[in-house]
């Protein structure tokens, strides 16, 4: 379930003013300045609006200001007239408790909300964040394991013999991979297993795996690879602050999965199909297919890495490529071109 996507059809209807509409499709579309900006103009214009002070909240959890995001929320809430608005509030409070780790008061908040009556859309995010959290009743009959890294939950009808080789590769995974970055996780992963090997899972409604590194919550079908959504959590708080690309975020899970394939062939194969630029997957990667991008990517974290790990740490708290061109200098280019190269020989 795609987010903007409920919060455009709620907002749609209710804003006001041409300006929430503008700032409602700058959050939708990841523009997060302009967003700022129109949000500011529109809080001075109108400080008692429950939709400004909701956008405002919805762009500050987009920018990881829970407090910030909290603060706007109490103001919706204290303006929330319909039970709509008020169910709204309590579902938007929800990530940005979670950001705080105030999982108690994250879970009375979705509580609070399912109380509501709200709207469908309200209702289906509601019901979103309850599985995605662990919130939801169906968790009930999953089976719990606490371990010293991750506490993991089982789907029901997953093998015992199945339970205890994940914990262990999991485990084995998280050790090798952070031993490597050296991160200070604030609480331990919670690590959700589905009991199925298709991709799409019809109650997240969304494709497994994946991670929300925030809150250190990862979902994966069964066969999913040991180290890919753990190296996601792992590497992010390294500096949860940083900024991130596709192209080097995606490189360093597909290169820290823990599997034994051949990185670089598996690059070779997926440039032969698609012979695209590295500039272009780095800069402009969010449009290119997962079954090139990622093959690629993890081939050329691991060429960084052979060449300096201690620089390869650095580019991992900002991985942009203005920010590797300035911690390597002219060597990005020459390493760009080097592995080009090998990438065409097949």
């Amino acid at each position: 379930m795609k987010r903007y996507i409920i919060i455009f059809f709620l907002l749609i209807a209710v804003a006001s003013s041409g300006q929430e509409k503008e700032m409602m499709e700058a959050i939708k579309s990841k523009q997060l300045d302009i967003a700022a900006e129109l949000g500011k103009s529109l809080l001075l214009k109108n400080p008692n609006s429950f939709e400004t002070n909701f956008l405002l909240a919805r762009l500050c959890n987009e920018q990881m200001n829970f407090n910030q995001a909290l603060s706007y929320i109490k103001s919706a809430e204290q303006l929330a007239k319909a039970d709509w608005q008020k169910s709204w509030a309590f579902v938007e409070s929800i990530p940005a408790l979670c950001g705080l780790r105030r999982f108690a008061d994250a879970k009375n908040a979705y509580d609070s909300a399912r109380s509501l009556k709200g709207t469908t859309n309200s209702a289906n995010e509601v019901k979103y964040w309850g599985i995605l959290l662990g919130f939801d009743e169906m968790y009930k009959s999953w089976q719990i394991r606490e371990e010293k890294d991750i506490i993991f939950y089982f789907q029901e009808g997953i093998s015992q013999e199945e339970i205890e080789g994940i914990i262990i590769s999991r485990q084995h995974a998280f050790k090798a991979i952070n031993t490597f970055f050296r991160s200070e996780l604030p609480h331990k992963i919670q690590f959700f297993v589905w009991n199925q090997l298709d991709s799409y899972n019809q109650h997240l409604n969304k494709t497994l795996g994946f991670t929300k590194p925030e809150f250190l919550i990862s979902h994966n079908k069964l066969n999913q690879s040991p180290g890919h959504e753990i190296a996601h959590n792992i590497s992010y708080w390294k500096s949860n602050k940083g900024r991130r690309t596709r192209f080097i975020n995606e490189g360093i899970a597909v290169y820290f999965d823990q599997t034994p394939h051949n990185k670089l062939q598996a690059a070779r194969n997926a440039y032969k199909i698609n012979p695209v630029t590295i500039e272009k997957l780095w800069t402009n990667g969010e449009g290119v297919d997962a079954s090139i991008l990622y093959p690629i990517a993890g081939a050329f974290v691991e060429h960084l890495i052979n060449k300096d790990k201690n620089k390869f740490l650095l580019l991992v708290q900002d991985q942009t490529f203005d920010n590797a061109k300035k911690l390597y200098g002219t060597e990005i280019e020459y390493a760009i071109k080097e592995f080009t190269e090998l990438l065409r020989q097949h």
